[in-house]
């Protein structure tokens, strides 16, 4: 199922701009050998956050409803292509966090383990975040696109900006001040993990019931 959403992601080339986006941002971002790591880590992962819920969206929308239920049917069960829908997003989002984390160690030239440590559960958490927010997004419950853009505009804005929804901002604004970040990104991870869980049950209920 991986290799099939991945084959069709890559031919429909709806990968493209959300990758190229987030690109742009981080040779924007990663320009300073001198500025704190942390900050960085941030805007970054914050960034990854937004093009999570693009490539999870571009991906469920790459096949029309009758290709989905052709694939519903080889798959049998609709967990199945949802799984397959976390886990192709959550792929791309892995190589994008190992890009990201690489420029950073060069432009800085090397880093801590402990930063990196942070690094890499903080990009986690926002790319389990943004799938999460993808999939209800998508055409699966939204049949137009119009619709898509706003609500995907709306969840991004919620768990990005608004401080006491307990998933990625104190996470982020923690990233972005002095002392240990170990704990709230610990806590991140744990909340982007559960919003996911939470994310596909719904949504495959939903589909499930319309059906």
């Amino acid at each position: 199922m991986i290799r099939y959403q991945l084959a069709l992601l890559g031919h429909s080339q709806r990968w493209l701009p959300p990758s190229l986006a987030y690109l742009i941002l981080l040779a924007v971002l990663y320009n300073d050998p001198t500025a704190p790591v942390p900050p960085e880590f941030a805007v970054s992962a914050g960034g990854l956050t937004v093009v999570a819920c693009w490539l999870t969206v571009a991906l469920v929308d790459a096949e029309d409803p009758v290709q989905r239920l052709i694939t519903l049917v080889h798959a049998r069960r609709l967990s199945t292509v949802l799984a397959g829908f976390v886990a192709t997003a959550a792929l791309c989002c892995v190589v994008l966090t190992a890009v990201s984390l690489a420029w950073a160690a060069l432009v800085h030239h090397g880093l801590p383990v402990a930063v990196l440590a942070d690094g890499v559960v903080a990009h986690a958490a926002c790319a389990a975040t943004g799938i999460a927010l993808g999939l209800p997004c998508s055409r699966l419950l939204l049949p137009r696109i119009g619709y898509t853009v706003l609500a995907a505009l709306a969840l991004l804005g919620v768990v990005l900006l608004v401080r006491w929804v307990p998933v990625v901002n104190p996470m982020l604004r923690s990233l972005t001040g002095a002392g240990s970040h170990t704990g709230a990104v610990a806590l991140g991870l744990l909340g982007g993990g559960l919003l996911l869980v939470v994310s596909a049950a719904v949504t495959g209920r939903i589909v499930h019931r319309r059906a």
